[in-house]
């Protein structure tokens, strides 16, 4: 069997069940690769060069410009045949013959010659991969290629191609990000990340998938979406939310508050039984800012739902459930 994991370009691109696959002509191709693809998400880079050149460099004629060039060089043949009739009681010159000869191969080159500029774009479009992040304390809107929207949160990248090609459409997400699909059937979207692939023909959901955080999550809003992790897939409907705990790579559905997991996008925090650590989190993602701890309770939790509020607001609302003080230098909070 072979390596696939040490393909290079040239590789996927002579490759015949790699070329079947890029062309959607044989169904078991289309399946093993996209799920090949799915599972390898590193060489996401390479297959996406791969695209490029075979979308570059096919070439493919069709069948009324094949036939009018067919007709053509039957012309050009014809031609040379009267013109061999009529000199039929001269006898044979080398040197007419060898002319004969060079024009049929003249008009055969002609007509490959002028299939390959009708079929070859002038200047291939290059894909290039695009990397966005969004550091701490921003939010970002991008729109990809084929008119997807995806909102990024704070301290999150997203990589995808300067245009999709190929069967599938991927891109690939490192903390959070909402994202609304275009549907396209023959086309679906996957977001990739280290553990987790979501796949979705046309949908809106919110994907949650810090490296630091024990869980990657997935909330569907609208439409229908695939969750697969190495040797499971589950799929969700609206309201519905996958889990994956990394502890375990267990992957469960559950239902979420749409405020606690989506409520970012409009400036909404939610607390539930939040500790210091997770509050502390919180500060350092939206607003850039280290919330240091100093005083003598250091196991408290907190509750509370706030819409566009600051930093100082924030921290007075929680040391006031508290009976704590805090003050502020620059970008550093301390509770005391």
């Amino acid at each position: 069997m072979k390596d696939y994991l040490s393909y290079h370009v040239v590789d996927f691109i002579t490759d015949e069940s790699y070329l079947r696959y890029y062309y959607k002509e044989n169904e078991e191709d289309i399946k093993f690769w996209t799920e090949w693809i799915i599972l390898h998400p590193e060489k996401l880079d390479i297959v996406i060069s791969a695209n490029n050149y075979i979308d570059a460099f096919s070439v493919r004629i069709s069948e009324s410009e094949f036939q009018k060039e067919q007709q053509r060089f039957a012309y050009t043949l014809n031609a040379l045949s009267l013109d061999s009739d009529l000199c039929h009681n001269e006898r044979p010159k080398p040197r007419r013959l060898g002319r004969k000869l060079a024009l049929t191969f003249i008009a055969l080159g002609a007509i490959v010659y002028l299939a390959l500029q009708k079929s070859a774009p002038l200047q291939p479009e290059k894909v290039t991969i695009i990397e966005k992040y969004v550091p701490k304390g921003q939010l970002a809107k991008i729109t990809l290629p084929d008119s997807s929207v995806v909102e990024l949160n704070a301290d999150s990248k997203l990589t995808y191609p300067s245009k999709f090609t190929g069967s599938s459409r991927e891109v690939q997400l490192t903390g959070e990000a909402f994202f609304n699909v275009q549907q396209d059937p023959q086309h679906p979207f996957h977001v990739i990340t280290n553990n987790l692939t979501v796949t979705v023909l046309g949908t809106s959901f919110n994907l949650k998938c810090y490296p630091d955080k024990g869980q990657t999550k997935v909330a569907l809003v609208t439409g229908r979406v695939e969750l697969k992790k190495a040797d499971e897939t589950i799929a969700l409907t609206p309201s519905e939310m996958g889990v994956l705990n990394m502890s375990d790579l267990s992957l469960r559905k559950t239902k979420f508050d749409i405020n606690e997991e989506i409520g970012w996008r409009q400036g909404i925090v939610v607390f539930k039984n939040a500790d210091f650590k997770e509050i502390a989190d919180r500060f350092d993602k939206m607003y850039n800012i280290r919330l240091i701890n100093l005083s003598h309770k250091t196991a408290f939790r907190f509750n509370g739902s706030f819409t566009k509020i600051s930093p100082e607001e924030l921290v007075k609302s929680i040391c006031l459930s508290k009976q704590l003080s805090f003050t502020t230098n620059g970008n550093v909070i301390t509770i005391h």
